[in-house]
């Protein structure tokens, strides 16, 4: 991975996130990539489907890292889009928390509960959306007692995390269930997905080499 450097060839993968997990699951691919945060403020739109929403999120943070690149030479390069929105059983969306107490209390009304995580996966080549599509993952919280999720919060503080929780860490502590065909799609990027889209877009997944 080459992190804000020049951008190599016409072929080259961008993703547009600066989130640790999206970052590990493309290193752990072995693809050669660069990051490039962007420029968005996440929507969220009363009444919008949480699928579309994640839609909307992943083609603004790609769109905006296309801007960047726009007047550049290199302005053929894949840009990846991803967001992931986290809704109970009922329908209300659980955001990053941003606060502990509020970690506290959205893991406290998704106890015992199934959750949905939509990921979202925009590509963007040449300014213009080359592909894009949604994953879905359900996940079954155990039962949580108050002391389970305040020992949790204050240790693995994840206030930035849809759902309140590192699934991809500590978080699979409070998991009792977990049905998806992608486990990435938990982590917040749909790698199947993206694979199956690159290899359409005839992008040529080369190997990045041994560190």
């Amino acid at each position: 991975m080459r992190k804000n450097q020049e951008i190599e060839g016409n072929w080259s993968l961008v993703l547009a996130s600066e989130s640790n997990a999206r970052r590990s699951i493309l290193t752990g691919l072995r693809l050669v990539f660069d990051v490039i945060g962007p420029d968005f403020c996440e929507t969220d739109q009363p009444g919008v489907p949480p699928a579309e929403i994640a839609l909307i999120n992943a083609e603004g943070k790609a769109g905006s890292v296309a801007a960047k690149l726009a007047d550049r030479l290199d302005a053929n390069a894949i840009i990846i889009g991803s967001d992931q929105v986290c809704c109970t059983q009922s329908g209300i969306v659980l955001h990053k928390p941003g606060s502990a107490d509020r970690a506290i209390d959205q893991l406290t009304q998704a106890s015992d509960q199934w959750l949905t995580f939509y990921s979202s996966l925009v590509l963007i080549r040449n300014g213009a959306v080359a592909w894009s599509g949604v994953e879905s993952c359900a996940v079954k919280l155990r039962r949580l007692t108050n002391p389970e999720i305040r020992d949790y919060v204050m240790v693995d503080n994840p206030l930035w995390s849809a759902g309140s929780f590192h699934a991809e860490g500590a978080g699979l502590r409070l998991i009792e269930k977990i049905e998806t065909t992608d486990i990435n799609v938990l982590y917040g990027l749909p790698a199947l997905a993206l694979l199956q889209a690159l290899r359409e877009l005839n992008d040529p997944l080369t190997y990045a080499s041994p560190i």
